[in-house]
């Protein structure tokens, strides 16, 4: 399964990063490629929690289900999702003069589906490495201008 880590310092302190990116409602603000998240079964995010979501990944759509896998408020927070696209989030953010340093690591497999449309695994690595990036710069600049 490909892995993909990456980190920034963001200037804002972890309560109101971490609080940001555990709000379902900013999700499709900072990850490009989602489009939907649905059927939320709790707002609290705790361990377990559930929700559907869609992804569009080179014009594909791509779907299924979602769980929270960690929530230590301020420090981490996971997901598993699995259907077309299987995934696994882990952020977790620490502490750095006054702002955070927001680490992010995707564990996913690239879909049949997309690859039936490309045909290059390493095109599709370099597209999630990018929506990585994208999600890190994204959440950067939301939490510094909020």
């Amino acid at each position: 399964m490909p892995s993909i880590s990456d980190k920034i310092v963001i200037n804002a302190p972890p309560e109101k990063v971490f609080r940001f990116i555990t709000n379902t409602d900013n999700w499709t603000e900072y990850v490009t490629s989602l489009t939907d998240i649905t059927d939320l079964s709790s707002p609290g995010m705790e361990p377990g929690t559930t929700f559907r979501w869609e992804y569009r990944m080179l014009g594909v759509k791509l779907s299924g289900a979602g769980r929270v896998t960690e929530n230590v408020p301020q420090k981490t927070f996971g997901m598993k999702m699995e259907g077309s696209f299987p995934l696994s989030e882990h952020y977790s953010m620490t502490p750095v003069d006054g702002g955070t340093e927001m680490s992010i690591t995707l564990d996913y497999e690239i879909p049949n589906r997309v690859l039936e449309r490309i045909a290059n695994t390493k095109l599709v690595e370099k597209l999630n490495k990018r929506e990585a990036e994208n999600v890190l710069a994204k959440v950067k600049l939301l939490c510094e201008e909020m």
